[in-house]
């Protein structure tokens, strides 16, 4: 079946894959081009930012001159691979960890002064590792990306209003749920929401869940390799039998294989797109809790305004930890500027302009759903309303998405699939299944990895 989002990206690319006709995007040669991931109202959103960086006096790196935005939605190698002149200048990578692979030879450096104004790095840790390369023939490292967007996968939202006690999710460890699922059930509401129809929602509960219960092996699965030099290394070879991941999976069909985890069961749940699981939580109230990133908001927003509920009514909190002893998961992830290497000689000033710390306001303030990765950006007072409790957590993860440094594995015909798959053998089947669907998704991983590397 295909997807809302699929549907959107072919309609988005018919032109771009026509032969690259003339006249397409204008016949100014100093339009630059960029390529980004969003749709409907993240589209709408960036162009509200492109519109405040190009206003006279909006700041010191404000850009002037024409802009085409490509929406490319996740297919990050059409983006990279299109030629002639309707190839992008600058790609929004929604894959950080894609840098590594293409520094020196898709991509070409941005200078070293966007990472830092006179004093501290801008961006947090986590960036430096996936952005900083030496390639094969270079004596220093530089500057591979900048991150524009980032994102916090590791928190949950649920309606206060379907608990006695509305903060109690907040009481819960990771393995208290298959028995509150089973204990809150009440006639058509269920606890959890799944927007199964997209692929990265399952990896990123998958990599909350192998975070919190066997971070070592998150760490060892998406290491990188130490003698990093770009395209040239050969891809790491990962060994997934190993019991942090058997007990990762074990978790997760505890939880997704609860008879009445879902509203709709499973057969309904593989059709939720990721804004139909929190419609079903905020307006349609069949579930009361969703694990869903920061970019959840305006979703959870709009719902509100057809319900006529107040933010007060909602709470986000942390994915937990599996239980005592052990930590929360802290994961988060983002869109990185990148430059191509045929790109037009404005390009670095464009994005010098984006990575602006007030650059992205317009977005923060009028659409929501953006933490931003610089850590000087003004937070507007909306991040005290619905993140309160959150606010400080937004952008202080420790590691990346762990589909997002995978590469291909990472994507729709790898861990994607394996996930769907699996949730197909624990919702469908007795959870006895469990440990039968595990032993085919780690049998599948380690086929897919064979496959792409």
């Amino acid at each position: 079946m295909a997807t809302r989002r699929a549907v959107l990206r072919a309609g988005a690319l018919a032109p771009l894959l026509s032969a690259c006709a003339p006249g397409v995007f204008g016949n100014d040669p100093g339009v630059l081009r960029i390529a980004v991931p969003w749709d409907g109202a993240g589209l709408t959103a960036f162009q509200a930012v492109l519109e405040r960086i190009r206003s006279p006096g909006a700041d010191a790196s404000a850009y002037p001159y024409p802009v085409d935005v490509l929406p490319l939605g996740d297919d990050v190698d059409t983006a990279l691979n299109i030629a002639g002149r309707d190839a992008p200048d600058i790609v929004m990578l929604p894959e950080a960890g894609r840098v590594r692979e293409l520094a020196g030879t898709g991509l070409r450096a941005v200078g070293d002064s966007l990472w830092t104004a006179a004093g501290p790095p801008l961006y947090g840790p986590p960036w430096r590792e996936l952005l900083w390369h030496r390639t094969i023939d270079g004596d220093a490292e530089s500057l591979y990306g900048v991150p524009f967007k980032a994102a916090n996968k590791s928190l949950v939202w649920y309606d206060r209003e379907a608990f006695g006690d509305g903060d109690a999710p907040r009481s819960w460890a990771l393995s208290d749920w298959p028995d509150r699922i089973g204990s809150f059930a009440r006639g058509e509401r269920r606890l959890l929401a799944l927007g199964a129809a997209d692929g990265w929602v399952l990896a990123d509960m998958f990599a909350n869940v192998l975070r919190t219960v066997a971070p070592a092996d998150y760490e060892e699965l998406t290491e990188l390799p130490a003698d990093a030099r770009g395209a040239n290394v050969p891809a790491p070879h990962r060994n997934w039998d190993r019991p942090g991941v058997r007990a990762a999976f074990t978790v997760l069909g505890q939880v997704w294989g609860h008879p009445d985890a879902f509203p709709g069961r499973v057969a309904e749940t593989l059709r939720r797109q990721f804004s139909d699981a929190i419609r079903d939580v905020f307006l349609y109230r069949s579930a009361a809790m969703v694990v869903a990133p920061d970019f959840a908001e305006p979703v959870v927003r709009q719902s509100l305004r057809r319900t006529g509920r107040s933010t007060g009514t909602v709470g986000v909190m942390p994915f937990p930890a599996f239980g005592r002893g052990y930590r929360p998961p802290r994961i988060g992830g983002g869109d990185v500027m990148v430059i191509t290497t045929k790109a037009g000689e404005r390009a670095e000033a464009l994005v010098a302009a984006l990575a602006a710390k007030e650059a992205p306001q317009p977005w923060m303030a009028r659409y929501g759903g953006f933490v931003a990765p610089r850590r000087d950006t003004t937070k507007p007072a909306s991040y005290q309303g619905i993140f309160k409790d959150v606010a400080g957590e937004l952008n202080a993860w420790e590691v990346f998405g762990f589909a997002d440094l995978l590469g291909p594995l990472g994507r729709r015909n790898g861990l994607w699939r394996i996930l769907t798959n699996f949730l197909v053998d624990v919702g469908y089947r007795s959870p006895g299944r469990i440990g039968a669907a595990t032993d085919a998704a780690i049998a599948g991983l380690a086929a897919a990895e064979s496959g792409v590397r």
